[in-house]
């Protein structure tokens, strides 16, 4: 419970003030815990960053299993539309926040980090692709260009214009964007 008050704090203050602008004692206070409660939990800032940027990431992982799930056995268009569908609700609810740890993503996580992590979702897809009843007739396509397709416009959209992942336009556009390329 401690440890997600400070992730939540540092969140919140992320958005409000910047990472530059943050420091561990404000990180304490909005969260109520003690200075030293937080260095019990992590040894600095940047850590404290990793941590969150992991665990939303993490998230997004589990939510696109939860929706092979509820799809597996159909068509690899209907998991991907489902799968898409759960990361742009995901990610709606809190752009301003996902805005900001994108950012940050770009600014702490070393190279390993970021494509331990890229590699992650894009493993992920693949699973789409072995649950879809129909995964012969994607021969030559790619879990790898999938991922790319989607992060790259989801999170684009998300640096540039936060509030506009919310309009249906924008979900259309992921949709075909990346159903396009599967059915082409």
């Amino acid at each position: 419970m401690t440890q997600t008050a400070i992730l939540d704090a540092f969140v919140r203050l992320l958005v409000e003030k910047g990472y530059a602008g943050l420091t561990i004692r404000d990180i304490a206070l909005v969260a109520g815990v003690g200075l030293g409660t937080v260095y019990e939990y992590f040894p600095s800032k940047k850590s404290i960053a990793a941590h969150c940027i992991h665990q939303r990431f993490k998230g997004v992982g589990a939510r696109m299993r939860a929706s092979i799930e509820e799809k597996r056995g159909c068509p690899l268009p209907e998991i991907a539309a489902e799968i898409l569908d759960g990361m742009l609700d995901m990610h709606m609810e809190n752009s301003e926040e996902w805005s900001a740890l994108i950012f940050l993503e770009r600014q702490i996580s070393d190279p390993p980090a970021y494509h331990a992590l890229y590699q992650h979702i894009v493993d992920i897809w693949a699973e789409a692709f072995q649950a879809s009843s129909d995964n012969g007739q994607y021969v030559g396509k790619s879990p790898d260009v999938v991922h790319a397709a989607a992060y790259g416009l989801l999170y684009q959209r998300l640096m540039s214009s936060p509030a506009s992942v919310r309009e249906n336009e924008f979900r259309q556009q992921l949709r075909a964007l990346v159903l396009g390329y599967l059915l082409s």
